[in-house]
């Protein structure tokens, strides 16, 4: 290209075309007018500007276009007068159309474009238009025409022995016939187009090539090519710069590790793809990349969070005329309708799936409605017998479909779904050999949920067959692989959700320990049933409570970065909360809040993924799990009157472990779960009735009491009197108590004399015995220093409390109303021995994260009291309403207020149970602090201060709400 001519105006002569082009897209500079061969020669430079930055830096492939537009003339119809310019104008158009999402405006640029090449006689580049236009066609998901276009385009360039092109529609094909679950034919027209590129010195392509690769062998099952192939490809595109390719090959190496079950680096690997998509602008990979993380929630079973994905992907892709991903959100979305009990939404999602995937004709995603059809029937399957076939023949279905593509991870779930569905119908030989062949596959293709589900179904086909020793060896085996996942998550809520999905194998193995203490009791077998209980009991919050600091101070640098989402959820929290009901807030507010929530806890989790997880602590080397409680050091904490009881349930039967310093025993068949959760109920029922009554049901307040006393009475016998002779000589008893338990005082449990517990035993609670364990190690201070907070402006005697608390100790920092905020809070925390907070406090059933404290500035919640820097084990008394509740948790998780505390560093927390009177409460927290203040331990203070409130206020629900959480 030659020297352009001097602009007649500054007569100054204009750069070199290339130049002239990169600073037109670099500086917005407009386009000089030019006119014949200047002009062309310009416009080659500016879509040789714009094909540069296609995967690099799509905006300015963008701008380019625009430039191209500018000199082209579009407004004086260019068309009319065919020209290099207009044709190029046209085919950068439809290049950035493409970036932008409007695959139809690209369909019809690029024909526009091919037309004017055709036109000038150009028929060389009249084809290469046609490249582009094969991705537009099969992202509108009209998979034939782009088939069809992408086959006569390639045979052009073959014939006319332009390989480098050829070679692009090779890719486009491979990507094609991907969307089209032609997964082999796919894998060889991509390895088709690297060797093409190879030759022609295209790196760029070549490593475009090799990532579309890795996808087709990642769905044919052969994951460990797929491997050396994705990590070869972000070599490269590091190598010379390309950030789009880099972006693709985390994304292909986080598919990898979804299909091999490594969660973790799944979620670190989708995150950052996703991330580099929203720094380069890209809508439709950014749609995709979002649509991935949902699956890699769905997986994880967080559900809630991955429907919300699910719903905002599929606004993405109907917007951008996606049908294809579409197709696969919907399935995916049906999938999680389904695990969250909305089945009838669930159908409409597969319904509508099913019909995108037949116009498709995509066999993979037809097998996958098909399979997710096959789960519903098999959750029924224990009840209703036909539903077992009903799941078999789908299932087998699903299998076929899967086998026809290739699709070796989809036929390997089928098979689990089969072989679980052979199992209920009584079919054990034959799903115990499918359940092994489809291990062997799993193993050798390195996929480790399949591997988990298999083993967990050898072991329940071997425990029917009777062989408890083969059933042992399967669940420990699955139990193993499922904690090499579940140590390497970032975060306690997809531990715990994953956890939850996963309970079946640790459950199995509490079975056989009951079963071999039945058959020959001892305390080494009561011993193997503790350690069987605690390995799932509160298992994330147990991990991480042994987590080193760091975690914690990294959770506070988030908390900083998140300042402007925390200050619109407070300022939202404010409006919603001014005042107690619900009538006058508008659903729009509450709607605002909850979206805010979301977006907090979002942007939280996705941090956290890209940063990565550590490994949790607890673990034996390969092969091995070390148990979860190291209970010689637990009965080595215990003095001579000193006990824990853990109450368990399996299969409708409560029974209770009482460790001692001198060892477990176990006492079987004490109740029916069933009888103790409606007894539990009951007095409930009678604690909040007071609650609920006012002041008018105080003229029946001794026939409420005696209400109240018969039911705890009931609830005694039940769960108390069968165990209450082996702890006759015990002092101090540390609960550790099933969810349907975690909301009764056991304090105001009272045998047939009418005594309560709290006369008979000092009595703390925690989920686990590991986390009792914990807490024991953390001394508490010595009730030296106490940081008072108290917020008044809805607890009246909230400030009268304060002031009488902090004059109980030998010094005090209090912080009243205006003052009691949460960056007092948090610059105090640190030095205090105990901490004080006086305040309104709110339990969200629906989102214990946000349960909260509501201090004068802010609602200081759960998800951020776990970030103060409490690192002298204080005691912490949450003087408010519900602080003490937990949300609902498969695991016997603890979620809500008092484990944030625990977390934070708390040695020990005092926390309510319902809704308290605050002059009541004012009274029964002078006596608390006046014992911690003179030197007693908690436990021993919570004990004097119930004695000292129920004197004057004899009804449980005055003096037994408050219960001590972590230790004595």
């Amino acid at each position: 290209m030659g020297v352009l001519s001097p602009s007649p105006a500054a007569a100054v002569p204009l750069p070199a075309p290339a130049a002239l082009a990169l600073r037109i897209v670099d500086h917005g500079d407009p386009p000089p007018a030019l006119s014949g061969s200047a002009q062309d020669e310009l416009a080659w430079a500016l879509k040789d500007v714009c094909y540069a930055a296609w995967n690099t830096d799509r905006r300015r492939a963008a701008a380019a276009a625009d430039a191209l537009a500018a000199l082209a003339g579009r407004a004086q119809a260019p068309d009319a007068n065919p020209s290099a310019t207009g044709a190029l104008a046209h085919w950068t158009a439809g290049i950035a159309q493409i970036a932008r999402g409007e695959m139809a405006g690209a369909i019809a640029s690029l024909d526009a474009a091919q037309r004017l090449f055709q036109q000038l006689g150009d028929t060389p580049h009249a084809i290469e238009t046609q490249v582009p236009k094969i991705m537009a066609l099969a992202m509108r998901g009209e998979l034939a025409a782009a088939a069809e276009c992408a086959e006569h385009t390639r045979q052009a360039f073959i014939e006319r022995g332009d390989l480098r092109a050829a070679s692009k529609v090779s890719l486009n094909l491979g990507s094609l016939h991907y969307r089209r679950d032609a997964f082999a034919d796919a894998a060889r027209h991509y390895r088709d187009a690297a060797v093409g590129f190879a030759r022609v010195r295209d790196p760029e392509h070549s490593v475009v090539a090799d990532i579309g690769l890795s996808h087709a062998r990642i769905a044919l099952g052969d994951l460990d090519e797929a491997a050396r192939i994705c990590a070869r490809a972000r070599a490269r595109a590091v190598a010379h710069a390309l950030p789009l390719i880099e972006a693709n090959a985390d994304e292909s190496m986080g598919l990898l590790d979804l299909a091999r079950g490594r969660y973790g680096k799944a979620l670190a690997a989708l995150e950052a793809a996703r991330r580099r998509y929203a720094e380069l602008d890209m809508p439709q990979q950014l749609a995709i990349a979002e649509k991935q993380l949902a699956d890699a929630y769905l997986e994880l079973r967080l559900l809630p969070e991955a429907l919300a994905l699910f719903d905002e992907s599929l606004a993405r892709f109907e917007t951008l005329t996606m049908p294809g991903d579409a197709a696969w959100t919907l399935a995916q979305r049906g999938r999680a309708l389904a695990l969250l009990g909305r089945r009838d939404a669930a159908a409409q999602s597969f319904l509508r799936a099913a019909a995108l995937f037949d116009t498709q004709g995509a066999a993979a995603g037809k097998a996958t409605v098909t399979l997710a059809r096959a789960e519903l029937q098999l959750e029924d399957a224990a009840a209703d017998p036909g539903a077992a076939h009903n799941a078999l023949a789908l299932a087998a279905e699903a299998a076929q479909g899967y086998a026809a593509t290739g699709h070796a991870e989809g036929r390997a779930r089928a098979d689990v779904i089969s072989a679980r569905a052979l199992l209920h119908a009584g079919r054990t030989d034959e799903a115990g050999t499918l359940f092994t062949a489809t291990l062997a596959r799993a193993r050798a293709a390195d996929m480790l949920s399949v591997q988990v589900r298999c083993l967990t179904g050898m072991g329940l086909v071997a425990a029917r067959r009777g062989d408890g020793s083969a059933a042992r060896e399967a669940f420990e085996g699955a139990v193993q692989l499922f904690e090499d996942q579940r140590r390497a998550l970032p975060g306690d809520d997809i531990r715990s959700a994953f956890l939850a999905d996963h309970l079946e194998p640790y459950r199995e193995l509490l079975r056989l320990a009951l079963q071999a203490h039945t058959a020959q009791p001892s305390a080494a077998s009561a011993e193997a049933v503790l350690r069987s209980h605690e390995r799932f009991r509160a298992r994330v919050l147990g991990d991480r409570l042994e987590q080193p600091p760091a975690e914690t101070a990294a959770t506070a640098h988030a908390v900083d970065e998140l300042s402007d989402l925390r200050s619109r959820f407070n300022w939202l929290h404010r409006r919603a909360y001014a005042a107690d009901g619900d009538g006058g807030r508008s659903p729009e507010l509450l709607q605002a809040l909850r979206r805010t929530e979301h977006d907090l806890l979002e942007r939280s989790r996705r941090r956290r993924l890209a940063a990565g997880a550590t490994a949790t602590p607890g673990h034996g080397g390969e092969g091995t799990i070390d148990d979860a409680l190291d209970l010689p050091a637990l009965t080595a904490a215990l003095a001579a009157q000193d006990a824990l009881v853990e109450f368990g349930e399996l299969d409708g039967e409560l029974f209770a472990l009482i460790v001692r310093s001198s060892g477990v025993q176990l006492h079987r068949h004490i109740a029916r779960w069933t009888a103790v959760a409606e007894a539990a109920q009951s007095v409930r029922f009678q604690l909040e009735a007071l609650g609920q009554g006012g002041a008018p049901l105080q003229r029946h307040i001794a026939t409420l009491t005696a209400r109240a006393g018969a039911r705890l009475t009931q609830l005694h016998a039940l769960v108390w009197a069968p165990i209450a002779a082996a702890l006759a000589d015990v002092q101090r008893v540390m609960l550790v108590l099933p969810q349907g338990l975690g909301a009764v005082p056991f304090g105001a449990l009272c045998d047939g004399s009418g005594q309560p517990l709290a006369d008979r035993h000092e009595l703390a609670r925690a989920p686990s015995a590991r986390v009792v364990l914990h807490g024991l190690r953390r001394r508490p201070g010595q009730g030296q220093h106490a940081l008072v907070l108290a917020e008044s402006s809805r607890l009246p005697h909230a400030a009268h409390e304060a002031r009488r608390v902090a004059a109980l100790f030998p010094s005090a920092d209090v912080f009243i109303d205006s003052q009691a905020t949460v960056a007092a809070l948090q610059t105090h925390a640190a030095q205090a021995d105990v901490i004080h907070l006086a305040c309104h406090a709110r339990f969200r059933h629906d989102n214990p994260a946000f349960s909260a404290l509501h201090l004068h500035d802010a609602a200081l919640t759960a998800e951020l009291a776990e970030t103060l820097p409490l690192s002298a084990a204080p005691t912490v008394v949450l003087s408010g309403c519900e602080t003490g509740l937990a949300g609902p948790s498969i695991g016997d998780e603890m979620t809500g207020l008092v484990r944030a505390f625990l977390v934070a560093g708390a040695g020990r927390v005092l926390a309510s149970l319902w809704p308290v009177q605050d002059d009541i409460t004012a009274l029964f927290m002078r006596h608390f602090h006046g014992a911690l203040a003179r030197g007693q331990a908690a436990a021993a203070a919570l004990r004097q201060a119930q004695s000292a409130v129920r004197q004057q206020h004899p009804h449980p629900f005055h003096w037994a709400p408050f219960v001590l959480h972590g230790g004595w």
